[in-house]
């Protein structure tokens, strides 16, 4: 049998924990009800998607909801959670969080390597961490998620389009707040609740918080859920032309940590793992953030700094050894915006601004192999890797042991990165006509990356600067139909994605791609329905796509670019039904594919990109007196989609890929009154097991059956 060194086996495990950060498939589950007027009509919602205050239906991008209410009723508290039914999304598992992916656009990176495809804004500031995704969902607004790159308003990484999370604010005019908890399976404990409270005419705060504690999903533990978080924002209004919003917030991840489920465990339908059931978590993230608003002779003017800081340790066994990993050890993201913008009626909408962003990253991993029962030291054997299915050998008595004193801690001293960003923006909408109007929107970055090594995987030094310009546009028509019931549109727009160094082998170069989108908006039967279609096309010149070689030392996380295309269709409904009812439908259809490189991908489809997806949901409201009672069920198909890239294409029955499957959720809710409401759930009813991620005969997974019971109460 080969030998594996100890060295090559810590660094292997300790890169191969970094890598469960590399994304997959995971649709997830939460109730997003649909809540409507008294007499059952379909609300108007309003958003900031493209930094004006607008109707969803008036805004010229393809771009759902999912308001605040909905969220605190579901008990959702992962973006998975949130964002289960919203079309062409597939939510990313991720080392210690969660990324999105819309398109079939994503992260394919770890995070000491880049940034993903899709843009994380949570009150405005960009968040480069997946953490953020599991903590953080509480005493919201409302979360939009808009579909297609939006580089000219959000600037680089944001290929995919934008999920942006917006919690609410304080208002100067009453006292309320919310009390939430919610109890299940896995021994799940979840709290949250928020208070509002006017200082005065001109000054409210607004002090919310959220703990969760569940057991972990895996059979050693892991895949758990600890983790609290507390938010406070001061409004102040001294006029109505001026506002000063600060806002602070801490959250904090403990418990086990993430884990894998070895392939051979999830054939035979079970999620037990053969690593050892050692590790924990402990991830703290602190922000500070404020928005100035002046109105200012014919525009608006917006200040809105950030400052973000992240420290974490992650202990956990991968491939039978144990990786100690503080990523980060530090994170400190800086990031402030400027904007000067029209104000409500105006002849026409136009806006400029100026955008920094810089960001420290450092980390650092320990590693050393795991023990066998009888306390040896065991390396798996040569080319476990490899596998095409099943796992690589447990910790217990199968491949070469060594003895203490020939296995010893292999250090990777820290990894710095540092990246800064500088942006000027602008956009405008021109009436051509009463009906007709031009848009257009450019914006110029300028792009900076550098970092060093301290004997990082026996790369030692300062790393070659990294300098970029690029230049994002939009342009389009938009048209307003049939007396302004329904709104065409179409675009043209470019994305962009910054290059970065890679894991032990080299640099890699930007993203790069253009749209073509036309889309069609309409509200039809008197309000009582609306219908949405888009079509799409994606010319990718410089698709980023990450690559894993773990049988060299040291271990390689390498990049390359190479092109492809993707289009798409997608249509989306809701239906008010007799008053009292609600339908959401939406089907995507994807067909992406790679052009390759040196003979290598031709043909294979982006990750996370599965043909066909469907969701749809159904409620229907039953009143009794004061008691309404709401029962709600809703379903997902998926297609199979790999969720890990393969060198050629390859079958659904491959590890890689996740296969055809359909799962769904139902759920009672029962009003006592408006402030009053107990729900309770089933979620995966059919207990299907979803890869999130494939990695060297391990996969995350989604969340298995859970059911519980919610409480809320409104005052």
């Amino acid at each position: 049998m080969s030998q594996i060194t100890p060295r090559l086996l810590a660094s292997c495990a300790a890169a191969g924990l970094a890598a469960l950060s590399i994304p997959a498939l995971a649709q997830s589950s939460a109730d997003q009800s649909a809540a409507g007027d008294d007499n059952g009509r379909l609300p108007e919602i309003v958003v900031t998607a493209d930094k004006f205050s607008r109707s969803i239906q008036d805004t010229p991008i393809a771009l759902t909801v999912v308001t605040g209410d909905a969220i605190a009723k579901s008990g959702a508290t992962k973006i998975d959670d949130v964002l289960k039914n919203e079309p062409a999304v597939v939510v990313q598992g991720a080392a210690r969080g969660f990324l999105v992916s819309i398109r079939g656009l994503g992260l394919s990176l770890p995070p000491q390597m880049g940034q993903g495809a899709v843009g994380t804004n949570f009150d405005g500031a960009y968040s480069s961490r997946a953490e953020n995704a599991s903590v953080g969902f509480y005493d919201l607004d409302r979360v939009e998620v808009l579909r297609g790159p939006q580089g000219t308003l959000y600037g680089r990484n944001s290929v995919g389009g934008i999920v942006n999370v917006v919690s609410k604010n304080p208002v100067l005019d009453k006292v309320e707040g919310y009390v939430g908890l919610e109890g299940g399976n896995y021994s799940l404990i979840h709290g949250e609740g928020a208070l509002n409270v006017p200082l005065g005419d001109k000054v409210a705060i607004r002090v919310s918080g959220a703990g969760i504690s569940r057991d972990g999903y895996m059979s050693n533990g892991h895949d758990d859920n600890k983790s609290y978080a507390g938010r406070a924002k001061l409004l102040f209004k001294p006029s109505d032309d001026v506002s000063l919003l600060l806002g602070v917030e801490h959250s904090a991840l403990r418990g086990q940590g993430p884990g894998a489920v070895p392939i051979a465990s999830i054939l035979a339908g079970t999620r037990e793992t053969t690593d050892v059931s050692v590790g924990f978590q402990r991830v703290n993230s602190y922000k500070y953030w404020g928005e100035l608003r002046a109105d200012i002779g014919p525009g608006t003017l917006s200040i809105l700094p950030s400052l973000q800081i992240t420290k974490g340790r992650t202990i956990g066994a991968f491939g039978g050894s144990l990786a100690d990993s503080l990523d980060p050890k530090l994170t400190r993201q800086e990031q402030i915006e400027v904007r000067y913008a029209s104000q409500p009626g105006s002849p026409f909408d136009w806006g400029v601004g100026f955008y920094h962003y810089k960001s420290r990253n450092i980390t650092q991993a320990v590693s050393t192999p795991c023990q066998d029962v009888d306390g040896n030291y065991v390396i798996p054997a040569a080319g476990f890797s490899a596998l095409p299915v099943g796992s690589p050998p447990g910790p217990v008595a199968s491949g070469t042991c060594l003895s203490a004193d020939q296995a010893r801690a292999e250090s990777y001293e820290p990894e710095i990165r540092r990246s800064q960003t500088d942006g000027i923006f602008g956009q405008i909408t021109v009436p051509i006509t009463d009906t007709v109007r031009a848009i257009g929107g450019v914006r110029y970055t300028w792009e900076k990356v550098s970092g060093e090594n301290v004997d990082s995987l026996d790369l030692t030094g300062a790393l070659t600067p990294l300098n970029d310009e690029h230049f994002d546009y939009r342009a389009g028509l938009e048209a307003d139909l049939f007396g302004g019931k329904s709104k065409l549109y179409g675009t043209i727009a470019s994305g962009y994605r910054q290059g970065g160094y890679s894991f032990g082998l080299g640099t890699f170069e930007p993203e790069t791609m253009t749209s073509y989108e036309i889309g069609l908006k309409n509200k039809l039967a008197g309000g009582d329905m609306l219908f949405n279609l888009t079509g799409f096309y994606y010319d990718y010149s410089a698709f980023q796509l990450v690559i894993a070689n773990f049988t060299v030392f040291p271990p390689q996380l390498f990049v390359p670019t190479m092109p492809g295309r993707e289009y798409g269709v997608e249509a989306e409904t809701v239906i008010a039904v007799g008053g009292r009812g609600r339908f959401n439908a939406s089907v995507t259809y994807l067909d992406s594919r790679l052009d390759g490189l040196d003979g290598f991908y031709v043909g294979v489809p982006f990750p996370n990109s599965p043909k066909w997806s469907v969701k749809a949901g159904y409620e229907h409201a039953f009143e009794f007196g004061n008691l309404r009672i709401t029962p709600r069920a809703d379903l997902r198909f998926s297609s199979a989609s790999n969720v890990y890239p393969e060198t050629t294409v390859v079958a659904d029955t491959h590890p890689s890929v996740q296969n055809d499957y359909a799962t769904g959720d139902v759920s009672v809710q029962v009003a006592f009154s408006d402030s009053l409401t107990f729900t309770g759930y089933i979620k995966n009813v059919n207990d299907q097991a979803i890869k999130q991620s494939h990695f060297f005969g391990y996969a995350q997974l989604a969340a298995p059956r859970t059911y519980g019971l919610t409480a809320n109460y409104k005052f």
